[in-house]
């Protein structure tokens, strides 16, 4: 593999990855921003409350977020061959999934929060917080949804600046409006719920501006217009592929929410904590799989197999030395990391005793995020989502184990064997595709 690695393949992968990267950690940011409030407010409530009420509306963010990835190989593709009308076509129609879909969600909004509250089962105290919490924070899903897709759009077009410029106004909006909220106003949880819905809708606005000066620079007009019904079929089914995937990967992250619910608040707000940690090293290591994504996808649709092969090589590499430097980073400084982002004790005791086996995460994951990207960039959306299932069941099993004699320990366990069986088996589908292309050249 190593002889394959060039220069200029892994400086176009990073031309894209770079500022793909910095407009996407602001998620995290915004999220450890989050935490950081919370886990300075009176007691572990709250921050066990913004945990609760994250894991209610974030899996919807990451479940139809996750067509994303068919969105950005479809654009690709439709790039690669210069099909310029169905650019646009693209874009509409995912918008307007991503708008039928929220406003399902608002609908059944009550019906969902008592679905998770009959599950969880918490005090009074974190019920009544994470509601108030909850009931505001989902009227900004409908805007979220369109930015993400609107995002993997961009990526597609190999426009990552413009993701950059987005989410850097969805930041900045965010730090500035949960300063107000909280600051100034001392509006607590639902400070923070005001300023994640006043960045989301604002951004909005600015999203669509955007749009006009992609459009104008590609000298595409606009049109109300949609991708053909075979189109859709196709798009379609590599959504709901894209959706079982992404919903066992959500699910993974409810299981633990769950467990960790069922131990004490402080390991609830001990895994809150951590997944914000992962979350910046996890959108970090996907960004050389992202950056060559668009790239495998206009290759594999002109049929050039070598260079398809050459840029997946080259962000594997770049993926794998980013996922180790998160690691020594986790493992070396990870106690002061944990003191940054609380000052309440109990919750820093606990997160002290699995520090060492969340810093594995990261080059343990390594190896599937690249696949990932791949399998999105040629739109092989079923053998991600048979991997994932598989990986998932694997996780569930050795949560519901573990967990059994090792307490929290088996929460992180298992996420180090969903982490390797999923790199295991999308390494193996990998093969059969290369070797079946290999047969066809």
């Amino acid at each position: 593999m190593i002889t394959d690695i060039n220069k200029k393949d892994t400086k176009l992968i990073w031309k894209i990855a770079f500022p793909f990267i910095l407009g996407s950690l602001w998620q995290p940011i915004i999220g450890i921003l989050n935490t950081y409030v919370a886990g300075h407010l009176e007691n572990e409530n709250f921050l066990a409350s913004l945990a609760y009420g994250n894991s209610i509306i974030h899996p919807f963010y990451w479940i139809f977020g996750s067509v994303g990835m068919a969105i950005t190989g479809f654009t690709s593709q439709k790039t690669g061959l210069n099909e310029k009308d169905k650019i646009l076509s693209i874009l509409n129609t995912s918008v307007m999934f991503m708008i039928i879909a929220s406003i399902i969600i608002i609908i059944f909004q009550s019906s969902l929060w008592n679905l998770y509250s009959y599950i969880y089962d918490q005090n009074p105290i974190i019920e009544n917080l994470t509601k108030d919490y909850y009931s505001i924070s989902i009227l900004g899903i409908a805007p979220q949804l369109i930015i993400v897709s609107s995002s993997s759009w961009f990526l597609g077009l190999k426009k990552p600046k413009k993701i950059f410029q987005i989410w850097s106004v969805l930041g900045i909006s965010h730090m500035l409006s949960i300063y107000i909220f909280t600051s100034y106003y001392d509006l607590k949880l639902v400070g923070i719920a005001y300023s994640t819905i006043l960045s989301q809708w604002l951004t909005l606005v600015f999203l669509i501006f955007q749009v006009g000066i992609i459009l104008k620079d590609l000298k595409i007009k606009f049109f109300i217009g949609f991708l053909s019904k075979s189109e859709i079929v196709f798009l379609g089914k590599s959504f709901i592929n894209l959706f079982v995937r992404t919903f066992m990967l959500q699910s993974i992250y409810i299981v633990g929410t769950y467990v960790s619910t069922n131990l004490s608040s402080t390991i609830l707000a001990t895994y809150g904590l951590f997944l914000q940690l992962i979350s910046v090293s996890y959108l970090t290591i996907d960004g050389p799989t992202l950056g060559s994504s668009p790239l495998i996808g206009e290759n594999f649709a002109e049929k050039n197999i070598h260079r398809l092969k050459k840029i997946y090589k080259n962000a594997f590499l770049s993926g794998i030395i980013t996922a180790f430097l998160f690691s020594l980073i986790f493992l070396i400084f990870g106690n002061q990391l944990i003191n940054a982002m609380t000052d309440i004790k109990s919750v820093r005791i606990e997160s002290y005793k699995y520090i060492y086996l969340v810093g594995f995460l990261p080059i343990v994951s390594a190896w599937s995020f690249q696949l990932d990207g791949a399998f999105s960039g040629m739109l092989k959306t079923k053998e991600m989502r048979d991997t994932m299932i598989i990986s998932a069941i694997v996780y569930f099993i050795a949560i519901f184990s573990i967990t059994n004699f090792w307490g929290n320990y088996g929460v992180w366990i298992a996420y180090l064997f969903f982490a390797l069986t999923r790199g295991i088996s999308l390494n193996y589908h990998m093969n059969k595709i290369l070797n079946k292309i290999r047969i066809n050249e």
